[in-house]
Formats: C-alpha cells, structure tokens, sequence
C-alpha cells in the first residue's frame, strides 16, 4: 500500500537519475572550441587572400592615376603646372619635378606655412597600401632623402632611366648629371616605357641607395645599370609586381626584369 502522502492520481516524486546541473560539460566545451578552430584555420587563409587582392588592386589603381596625371603633366596641362620646369620651356621637364607633384613638396608645398606633413595610404596615390604605415614629408625641400621618411617606407619607385641620362666618357658609360637630364614630351609617343612600380624601400636602404627610383640593367649592355644595380623591386602583392607605362595602363608580373618592355627609353642630355 503506497504512503498515505502518495496518493493515486499524484504526481511520482522526482528521480535523481539523468539530472545534472546546467550549463555544458567540459566534453561540449572542448568540441566547441575544436569547431571553431577549425573554421577559423579555413576562413583566415581565405580572408588575407581577400584582403592581399584589395590591396593589390587599390595599388594598381594609385598607379593607374600617377600615369594618367603623367601624361598631363608631360604636355604641360597639369592644373599644378609643371614647378621649376615650366623655365625650360612646354617640351622639356625634369621627372624629379613631376615626384614633387606627386608628393606635393618644394614648389608644390600644399599646407601653407606648417613646415612638415604626413602621408598615409588612405589619402595618397603615392603610398602602396600594402607596404607603407605613413610618410612625413618636409617643407621647401625637393623630392630626396631629406624630404620624406622614413626612407624604408617609400613603396613607388620611378624609372631612374628618366631621372638621369646616359653619357660617354672616353670608353665608358656614365650617368648623366641630374640637372643635365631632360624628359621630353615625346616620351607620350612611348606608351610602354615603364614609368613607376612596387618599390622595396628596405632592400634600396640596405643596398646604400635612395628609394624614388629605379631601373634594371639592360642585356647586352654596359652601363651603370648593369649587374642590378638599381633593381629593387618588391613582390608585395601575390609575389607580383604592380608596374605602371607611360601609356596610361598598369601590368603586374612575378618577374618584371625578365619582361618585353621599352627600358631603354632614357632622358636626354640638355642644357
């Protein structure tokens, strides 16, 4: 006979088997965590491989804008004029003229009377987003080592073939003076003269040299640039390099110094 207190019809009393207190086990837990391990092993690859291209992109675009305000600057249409090359006339310039309107410095300083600025990826075409943090840049001082650094951080480099000409001396090859070294404006007529790219500002620094520019050495062909010098190039995106042309058009390649392009176009010696 059951218990007067358990009566027909009432409800059983509780059992203690199968109760346990809320909340996961330790068990639950660790399978969670190995879950989500998982998951974040194959999303993150993924995710720096989405975020490597929009880099890459980003800095092919930067490029794609410094060839085409190129080409306005070398026919003399340039809203910012052309700085102290407008004195040798509408046909000629210096490239180092034109990286000061890139940069904005010497006489094309564009923040009035404070005396240094900073750079940054997000506002300038001048900076690969995949490379460089900042720049700071100093007022009434032409594009060179004393008016942007870090000097590691400088990730565009220009084709140094056009900074500095080509000159005999005797039986040798020699680098023109800076100040004897024109741009022509047929340079227009040569669209696939490379005009800027990825630039490896450590690797330059290291080797003892500035960052702004750059060029390969030609085969078959003894000059200053022979043996690589002055070939830094940076595989930043992918292991490619991004390369813009005179032309107005940007390529990227895995091995730059082995392409079909026209790096013999030099600049001219004037006076």
């Amino acid at each position: 006979m059951l218990p007067a207190r358990w009566s027909i019809g009432m409800p059983s009393p509780p059992s203690t088997k199968n109760v346990r207190a809320g909340g996961f086990t330790l068990t639950e837990l660790l399978v969670v965590i190995s879950v989500i391990a998982i998951l974040m092993a194959i999303l993150l690859p993924a995710l720096r491989s989405v975020r490597n291209q929009a880099r890459a992109l980003h800095c092919s675009s930067n490029l794609r804008n410094i060839a085409m305000d190129f080409q306005m600057f070398a026919n003399g249409q340039s809203a910012r004029g052309q700085g102290d090359s407008e004195k040798f006339g509408a046909n000629a310039f210096h490239i180092n003229d034109y990286l000061d309107s890139v940069y904005r410095l010497d006489e094309f300083w564009d923040l009035g009377e404070r005396t240094t600025g900073e750079l940054t990826p997000a506002r300038e075409v001048s900076l690969c987003p995949g490379a460089t943090k900042r720049l700071v840049k100093r007022k009434g001082l032409p594009c060179g080592r004393d008016s942007l650094s870090p000097l590691e951080g400088v990730s565009l480099a220009f084709n140094m073939r056009l900074y500095r000409s080509l000159m005999k001396v005797g039986s040798s090859t020699l680098l023109a003076p800076v100040n004897l070294s024109f741009v022509k404006s047929a340079i227009l007529n040569h669209p696939y003269v490379p005009l800027a790219m990825d630039v490896d500002g450590q690797s330059v620094v290291n080797a003892g040299l500035d960052p702004f520019y750059i060029a390969p050495g030609v085969a078959d062909s003894e000059d200053p640039y022979t043996r690589n010098r002055f070939w830094h190039p940076s595989t930043r995106h992918n292991s490619k390099t991004n390369v813009a042309f005179v032309g107005g058009h940007v390529l990227t390649s895995k091995k730059p110094q082995d392409e079909n392009w026209n790096w013999g176009y030099t600049a001219e010696i004037g006076n």
